[in-house]
């Protein structure tokens, strides 16, 4: 029998995030309200609390892995509706300052799609799965509701259908996003403020839609130009979607913004210096505008180190800490704090009621899940001498360093190779980037440079 831990949770922010919290909750709750500030369409199409829905999201490995687990369905339904299964390794061209990073079958594939599909087939597989979930749209949360004389929040008040409503849960999940308001929240009703680290590398892209060009033989069904530090700050990436179409977004970092116009995007195409980028542009069809977006880089509260935490409330995935949507990990930290909240809300069959200090011990695991995922785009970040944010320390420079080198062995050696790629798709930790035959393709590179 199941053992339900209370009557309802609530979610705030309907985004994958929130869609992935609910799915965890609807196990151990009769009710989950999931509260949406925008008005959800029937259709796939982008929506105003995702500004950057229109550009290319890459699902990362780990992301995938989780959702499959959290949605068995959900890869079926997303190919059935047009999307594509793509060999990280073999089905990608990765463009090096280097060469070409090796291509062979890695095993690894990801589900390339727009994200509005991705995020429209999550929540009709949700739906699907529990009748104890509502989702309520067109409702903004704007405020929290704390328990007089208790440090516990009971429920949150919302402005819906602009009549002022609360809502009350045995647990209130912030998945809001990157526009997260729980620091006005928390400071209204007494708990402070936490510190807040910020590293901007002023990251700027541009991405329009065209139809697959079908005259130009490609043996690639996406290609990624990666930047190279700190000489050149523009990259490239085409990626497959559904109804036969790609988009080509053009990304640049340091305040290197890629033009909007049809003029200014080639140009920008051209500075890259890979023809095939140029080429796909020039013999491909738009059938769509050229959309921009800037964004301003990571950034992440503390909340774990905060002297006072609330009962009942907890914030994850962008609320908590949101990262540079150039590397493509915010979906996959997304789904892995959601499997995070369900581990901690496993129950022995005896917890009845959420234990107490559930909500601290969530942000500290949290914290952790945040560390990694972290590390790996702000260090990238930081060897930008264009960004903002605190200097890395000696052991992170060393780190910085090597891992540059192991990916540009990505020409001529299938295990560094690899390596990289699983541990950029959040597989494994960067101790696989130590194995042995890495290093010894490192130093053989060394020794042959120096004669």
């Amino acid at each position: 029998m199941q053992n339900l831990l209370g009557e309802n949770a609530i979610v705030i922010g309907g985004g994958i995030a929130g869609l992935l919290a609910a799915r965890v909750l609807f196990t151990h709750f009769k009710q989950v309200t999931i509260l949406e500030k925008d008005i959800y369409s029937n259709k796939t199409g982008p929506r105003n609390g995702i500004p950057q829905s229109s550009h290319i999201h890459i699902l990362l490995m780990k992301g995938k892995q989780i959702l499959t687990e959290l949605f068995p369905n959900l890869e079926f339904n997303l190919i059935s509706k047009g999307a594509h299964k793509v060999d990280l390794l073999a089905d990608v061209k990765y463009h090096l300052a280097t060469g070409v990073a090796m291509r062979f079958k890695s095993g690894m594939y990801t589900i390339a799609c727009t994200r509005p599909l991705l995020e429209y087939a999550i929540r009709n597989e949700l739906l699907a799965q529990s009748q104890n979930i509502k989702i309520i749209d067109n409702t903004r949360v704007i405020n929290l509701i704390k328990n007089p004389g208790e440090n516990k929040i009971v429920g949150i008040k919302a402005l819906s259908n602009n009549v002022t409503q609360d809502f009350y849960g045995e647990l209130i999940v912030d998945a809001s996003g990157r526009n997260s308001e729980t620091i006005q929240w928390l400071e209204k009703i007494g708990f402070g403020r936490p510190k807040e680290i910020r590293i901007n590398s002023f990251i700027g892209y541009a991405t329009r839609k065209y139809k697959f060009p079908v005259n130009l033989n490609l043996d690639w069904k996406s290609l990624i130009v990666l930047t190279n530090p700190p000489t050149n700050p523009r990259m490239a990436v085409i990626y497959p979607v559904e109804d036969n179409n790609i988009l080509v977004g053009l990304l640049g970092i340091g305040k290197t913004y890629p033009p909007t116009d049809a003029e200014g995007f080639l140009e920008f195409a051209k500075q890259i210096g890979i023809d095939e980028v140029k080429k796909t542009i020039e013999n491909s069809e738009p059938i769509s505008s050229i959309f921009g977006y800037r964004e301003r880089g990571s950034r992440k509260y503390l909340f774990e180190k905060m002297k006072r935490w609330p009962e009942n409330f907890i914030t994850l995935g962008d609320s908590a800490c949101a990262f540079n949507p150039m590397y493509g990990q915010g979906i996959s930290v997304a789904a892995m704090c959601a499997k995070t909240l369900g581990e901690c809300l496993k129950s022995d069959g005896k917890i009845k009621i959420l234990e107490k200090n559930f909500a601290k011990k969530f942000q500290k695991r949290i914290a952790t899940v945040n560390s990694f995922p972290w590390l790996l785009g702000t260090s990238e970040d930081l060897r930008w001498p264009t960004s903002q944010g605190p200097s890395p320390n000696l052991v992170t420079k060393l780190m910085q360093k090597y891992v540059n080198e192991v990916m540009l062995l990505g020409p001529q050696s299938a295990i560094a190779t690899r390596s990289f790629f699983t541990v950029l798709h959040m597989l494994k930790s960067p101790i696989v980037l130590f194995h042995p035959r890495v290093i010894l393709d490192l130093a053989t590179k060394k020794l042959v440079k120096r004669n």
